[in-house]
């Protein structure tokens, strides 16, 4: 999150409902589309700025959209907050297969950072 937004953040654990997390086709890195009845488990960055946000969208690139969703974080207090969410245009990159960030950070971490082109939209 420092890398690509430019700032650190106070941060909690937290789980977002009725979205689901795969693999993008080809790709090491997830993408998330609504799902009734599922959870992704991530962590919630607290007061990121629109400096900060700038620099995400431009990373996030064109096939997500930053969207308007709750947040639960672990204490069960739900927070309005925003994600990025695959397109529904898009939703033909997506795969079947869940996405692990362990097996991310494994066996994916790297190959993203060498080869991702949206870390050349941050200045």
């Amino acid at each position: 999150m420092i890398q690509v937004s430019g700032f650190q953040h106070r941060s909690d654990r937290a789980t977002l409902l009725n979205y689901v997390r795969k693999k993008v086709l080809g790709e090491v890195y997830p993408a998330i589309i609504q799902q009734n009845g599922s959870v992704v488990e991530g962590i919630l960055y607290y007061d990121v700025s629109p400096r900060a946000f700038h620099r995400l969208d431009m990373f996030e690139g064109r096939i997500y959209v930053r969207t308007d969703i709750v947040t639960t974080l672990h204490s069960g207090m739900q927070i309005p907050s925003q994600t990025y969410v695959l397109k529904a245009s898009c939703a033909d990159r997506l795969s079947d297969e869940a996405w692990s960030f362990e097996t991310f950070l494994r066996n994916g971490k790297g190959i993203f950072q060498g080869t991702y082109r949206g870390f050349e939209t941050l200045d």
